[in-house]
């Protein structure tokens, strides 16, 4: 009974450290241009770059630094690693907010993004510390304080950029995030056995024991459903209006509906899908989402009509909220507890390169030939990784569930 009491109480603070930290970062990336702008005599296309800097080196810092955390997270535990990403984004989103100069900034954006890994290790806590029985249920309703907080944050953005200005924002999320250090360090309880540097069993004798084929489908995965994920979102706007160029007043609002979409889906049916993935099996989930994934961006790619594509990323959103807690689950079952936390970060790196890959192939792609083929392109990515996890399991052998 106390096992079970301080799980419950290690979800719920760490659903709501995690539903701050995406809300923290969606309340301020959508203004963080405009911000830009308030920091020196910038072009137009130098104000763009800028933008998309501050947008992917954070996410570049974390594909760099995740795999020395996972190492220290293997010595340490996962609570550490929480503290230390809430504490550090703490201090670097108040410094952004503090900055003189867009050089500061971006160093800065850096930083955090170095040290950053909130939701990763909380996933990574509560993986193995809930029962196998229940695992999956508890990791997809964990994604939707995430999901919850992406969905929030652009609204309460506006609201504070425009009552307490660009600075008083990232001066807000800071407070936020100091809150969710101090209810971590407060609540979350963790059974860590500290290992020493010298004692920590190599990884790649585990990694030749299990197979090379299964972490690069792993790291696969999580790259691809990160890309499909964020590649349309820095451009949906324009395709909502090559959909609908009759109404141009209500642009945003509908862009706003087509891009809640996915997250909308995954908060009403995660616990439905986690409850599919306890029953039927990791392997089994992995198979049947990533082929409705594959299909589903390949009838995307061929959509006339705005409602035609908010359906789909609606159906994207429920293939999602089965697929990452899929791998989570899949990661517990294969890796040794004594590397998880280096396999771990590598599942980080490469989440962290699809966020950058997903929208920067996006825009190759429709500058040379339009939005609809970067669906197309998505698919075929898709229907890539599913052919490697079924090549997997077929020589492993299915799961017994």
């Amino acid at each position: 009974m106390q096992v079970t009491a301080r799980l419950t109480r290690n979800f719920h603070i760490l659903w709501f450290g995690s539903l701050m930290t995406d809300l923290g970062n969606a309340m301020t990336l959508p203004f963080i241009v405009l911000y830009i702008k308030t920091l020196g005599q910038f072009t137009t296309n130098q104000v763009t770059i800028l933008g998309t800097s501050a947008f992917a080196i954070t996410y570049v810092c974390k594909a760099i630094a995740a795999p020395f955390w996972g190492r220290l997270a293997d010595q340490k535990g996962r609570k550490l690693m929480c503290l230390r990403a809430a504490g550090m984004m703490t201090m670097t989103t108040l410094g952004v907010g503090l900055a003189p100069n867009v050089t500061v900034l971006l160093i800065l954006r850096a930083v955090q993004g170095a040290f950053s890994g909130y939701i990763n290790n909380a996933n990574a806590l509560i993986s193995l510390s809930a029962p196998a029985e229940n695992r999956g249920q508890l990791l997809s309703k964990l994604v939707t304080g995430s999901i919850s907080g992406t969905l929030l944050g652009p609204l309460l953005g506006g609201v504070l950029a425009s009552t307490v200005g660009y600075r008083g924002a990232f001066v807000v999320t800071s407070s936020a995030m100091a809150l969710v250090f101090g209810l971590t360090l407060w609540g979350v309880q963790e059974t860590v056995t500290p290992i020493s540097r010298a004692a920590l069993p190599p990884l790649r004798p585990v990694l030749q024991k299990q197979g090379y084929r299964f972490f690069i489908a792993l790291l696969a995965s999580l790259l691809v459903i990160q890309a499909t994920t964020t590649a349309i979102t820095p451009i949906l706007s324009l395709l909502v209006q090559e959909l609908l160029p009759s109404q141009m007043t209500r642009l945003i609002l509908i862009t706003g509906v087509v891009a809640a979409a996915p997250g909308l889906a995954t908060i009403l049916l995660a616990g439905r899908i986690g409850r599919l993935i306890d029953q039927f099996g990791a392997d089994r989930c992995l198979i049947v989402f990533f082929t409705i994934s594959g299909l589903d961006l390949l009838l995307t790619s061929l959509v006339t009509q705005v409602w035609q594509l908010a359906g789909l990323r609606f159906i994207l959103g429920v293939a999602d909220a089965a697929l990452l807690p899929a791998i989570q689950v899949l990661t517990v079952q294969k890796v040794p507890r004594t590397v998880f936390g280096r396999v771990f970060s590598f599942n980080q790196s490469a989440q962290a390169c699809g966020n950058v890959l997903g929208p920067g192939l996006a825009a190759v792609i429709a500058t040379r030939w339009g939005y609809q083929p970067i669906f197309l392109v998505l698919s075929l990515l898709a229907m890539g990784v599913l052919t490697m996890w079924w090549r997997f399991f077929h020589r492993q052998g299915w799961s017994e569930r």
